[in-house]
This record gives C-alpha cells, sequence and structure tokens, in this order.
C-alpha cells in the first residue's frame, strides 16, 4: 500500500511555479516512489532513473543529447550519479522557464558536490524528504499540534487548543517507533532479525556504491567506523577530537568524511541557538542521526533494554523527536528555525523553534511519565534571556496527560505532539 508523504502538497505547489524542483534525502526514504506517484498524477510527466545503466551511460556521455531525447516535464531519479546533468538542464531551463519542466531527485545534496560545477540558484525549489513520521506511518494527515502551541498565548489556551488533537499512547509503542524507525521497508516489518537484513544490505550499498560515486574514500573500514560511532553520539555535542581519536582518521580527513555523511543525509547537524544570529555559524552543533532505526542497528541494539543497557535510551528519544519535529516543518511554508540551547552555567533546552517573527517555542524532551520542578529550568532561564519574544514552554514527555504547569509552560504526552489522532 502506498502511504501518503506529507511533503507532497508542497511539491505540487512548487511544480506549478518552479522549472526545476529538487527533491533530496537519504537513500531508500521513498524519493522514488514519490516521484513516481507525482508523474503519474496531475502533473502527468514522463519518468527515467539513472539507476538503469543504459541510461546513465547515456547521461553520463552526452548529457545535453540525453535531455534533448526525453519529453517534458521529466523525472530525472538519483541525478547525483550525472552531475553535470545540471549544467544541462540549466541551459535548457534559461531557454524556457516554464513551471514544471523537471523534477529531480538525489540521494546526496547534489548542489553542494564539488562536481557540479555550475548552480540552479534561482532556477530550482528544493525540498528534502526524510524517513516516515509517526503519523505518516498511521495514514494520518499532518498534525496540528504545532499550529496549536504557536497560536497560544498562555498553557490554559494551549491546553483547551490540544484537547482533541492526538490520542493517549503507550511507552513501549514510542519504543517501538525508535526501533523501527521511519525507512519504509524496515518500518514495517516487525521482526528484528528480518530489519537486521535489510540494513545489512542498506550498509554495504550506502558504503560500496552511493559514497563511491561520490568521492575517493580512501580508508572505507575507517569511513564505515565513522558511521558507526556516530551512530552511538547521536544527540551529543560535535566533538572532533574525540572522534580523531576513535577513528585514527587524521583532522581533514574527519572532517571530509563528516560533511559527506551530512551530504548522503545520513546525519544532520542541529545548531544552537544565540540571540545574535551570527554565532550559530561558529559555535559547536550537536550531531543526530537521520533515522532512529538505522542509529540502533549500527549501535547492535534492537530491543529497547539493550538500548538501556547502552545507556543511549535519552539520546535515541531525543533523536527521535529531532526528526518529527524536523519532518513537521518540512511541511509548512513559513521558514521556522531549528534549534537547541544551552547556557555557560549548564541550562539547557533542547529544541527552540523560532518563527519568521522571531518568536521563539522551546521545547523540553523527558522520558518519564511524572515531571520534576527541575524539568522547567531550562525553559525558565531561556525566557528570562529573550524576553517578550518567548512564547510558550513545552515539556514533551511519557505521561499521558496534558497539565498546564504554569502560566506559559505545560506539559505534553509524545502521542499528542506527533501521534495520530485515532
Amino acid at each position: 500500500m502506498l502511504l501518503p508523504r506529507h511533503l507532497a502538497p508542497r511539491l505540487e505547489r512548487a511544480l506549478r511555479t518552479s522549472p526545476v524542483v529538487l527533491l533530496t534525502g537519504a537513500r531508500q526514504v521513498g524519493k522514488s516512489t514519490l516521484a513516481r506517484d507525482l508523474a503519474s498524477g496531475r502533473w502527468s510527466a514522463s519518468y527515467v532513473t539513472l539507476d538503469d545503466r543504459t541510461a546513465l551511460d547515456a547521461a553520463l556521455t552526452d548529457p545535453d543529447g540525453f535531455l534533448e531525447a526525453q519529453p517534458v516535464p521529466l523525472v530525472i531519479d538519483e541525478v547525483q550519479r550525472a552531475p553535470d546533468l545540471l549544467r544541462a538542464v540549466k541551459k535548457r531551463v534559461d531557454l524556457d522557464r516554464r513551471p514544471g519542466r523537471y523534477l529531480l531527485t538525489g540521494s546526496a545534496n547534489v548542489l553542494t558536490l564539488k562536481s557540479v560545477s555550475e548552480s540552479l540558484a534561482g532556477r530550482v525549489s528544493v525540498f528534502q524528504l526524510d524517513p516516515f513520521s509517526w503519523r505518516e506511518l498511521a495514514h494520518a494527515s499532518p498534525g496540528p499540534a504545532l499550529g496549536v502551541l504557536w497560536r497560544a498565548r498562555t498553557a490554559s489556551e494551549a491546553v483547551r487548543g490540544l484537547g482533541s488533537v492526538g490520542r493517549a499512547h503507550r511507552w513501549r509503542e514510542v519504543q517501538d517507533l525508535i526501533l523501527r524507525g521511519g525507512y519504509p521497508i524496515p518500518a514495517r516489518l516487525r521482526s528484528a532479525a528480518a530489519r537486521r537484513d535489510w540494513y545489512d544490505g542498506y550498509r554495504t550499498t550506502y558504503l560500496e556504491r552511493d559514497i563511491r560515486d561520490l568521492s575517493t574514500i580512501a580508508h572505507l573500514p575507517e569511513f564505515g567506523r565513522l558511521l558507526s560511532i556516530l551512530a552511538l553520539r547521536t544527540g551529543q555535542l560535535v566533538n572532533f577530537a574525540d572522534l580523531s581519536r576513535d577513528t585514527g582518521l587524521q583532522a581533514m580527513t574527519l572532517r571530509r568524511y563528516f560533511g559527506l555523511l551530512e551530504t548522503t543525509y545520513q546525519i544532520s547537524l542541529l545548531q544552537p541557538y544565540f540571540v545574535n544570529a551570527a554565532k550559530r555559524l561558529v559555535k559547536t552543533p550537536k550531531i543526530h542521526a537521520t533515522d532512529t532505526g538505522l542509529s540502533c542497528y549500527l549501535a547492535g541494539a534492537d530491543t529497547w533494554e539493550s538500548i538501556e543497557r547502552q545507556g543511549r535510551s535519552g539520546a535515541l528519544l531525543e533523536t527521535w523527536v529531532h526528526s518529527e519535529l524536523r519532518r513537521a516543518l518540512a511541511c509548512e511554508s513559513d521558514r521556522t528555525g531549528l534549534y537547541f540551547w544551552r547556557s555557560h552555567d549548564g541550562y539547557e533546552v533542547d529544541f527552540v523553534l523560532e518563527g519568521p517573527d522571531a518568536r521563539l517555542l522551546g521545547i523540553e524532551v523527558k522520558r518519564s511519565s511524572t515531571i520534576d520542578p527541575r524539568d522547567r529550568l531550562g525553559l525558565a532561564k531561556l525566557r528570562e534571556l529573550v524576553g517578550e519574544r518567548m512564547g510558550l514552554g513545552v515539556i514533551a514527555y511519557g505521561g499521558d496527560q496534558i497539565v498546564g504547569l504554569d502560566g506559559t509552560t505545560l506539559a505534553v504526552p509524545f502521542g499528542r505532539l506527533f501521534g495520530p489522532e485515532a
């Protein structure tokens, strides 16, 4: 059964206004399926994949001739395998800028690759498709919870607005979602052994084909070890000195490999929030795995008990919330920034959302089914720092009740934030 993707409406709107739309994301998140679905719908486009050897050879040998031979509108799948096609697309779009001419997909951020000599800036709308969200897996429409929290001015107003949002859930359900992750195939496999087999193949394909297609890797075993180490460190601050020591890679090589993992969407960096926006570009970010299921596999954990023994349950929960927030924000047309905040004296808020009007929403993540007064300290300190710009403070937790904690702070179960209604 084809599960609807919440990003699809934004892609359809972009195809009505932009000559080129680029859909990127990690391998196997469903880009090809979504692109084919759009091509067979109202957009009605042709489709070609560069995973096909004949098509790839033609695109590599003569990019201009390859495009000239294809009818438009056109989907070109896995375009990163022939980066010079972007130059040919640019050339054709400059001659005819009608919207919806090309939908390109790629398992790497092709706009950052050194082999891409010319940018499509001003001609392309770029979107990232992440693994499935909880609501997508449950066949549910995008959730209204974040919108309610943005609009509400007081905790009591938010409690009333969230009363009909989401449903109660069992903590075991969230654990299962974290273990399975959001990649379309393993997310729907109930057998841990079957998921391991799928991830074995994914890792091999990623390391032996995708990475080699993009860059020369002199130390492939060390690169694979770096991938596993970063899975163990999801939710932590990036520390290149520690990573260099643990992998045996020199700093320059390590940073290049780290960039490749970002380019291929295996990891994402969460920047710190500062009132001075320029500082966000130079301070230490947090690393989050793109998918908790893959992170669990790389860490050798296929039960929640093994995750608890590794002491990683809190970090994986935070990474899962990060993924859910990214997917929810990707469906919105407003540009909402996502950050974390940490003070010099140790206070922290796991996620800070900054809207286009610079108003903030703080979200703290707790595994517990109860709230300790200390859980509110980070949110309170952030409010002291930013003053009127601070909207609500939210504690996402493992309980089953929405609870107002003070005039501007409330506790919200994970299911009410991210889960389906029924």
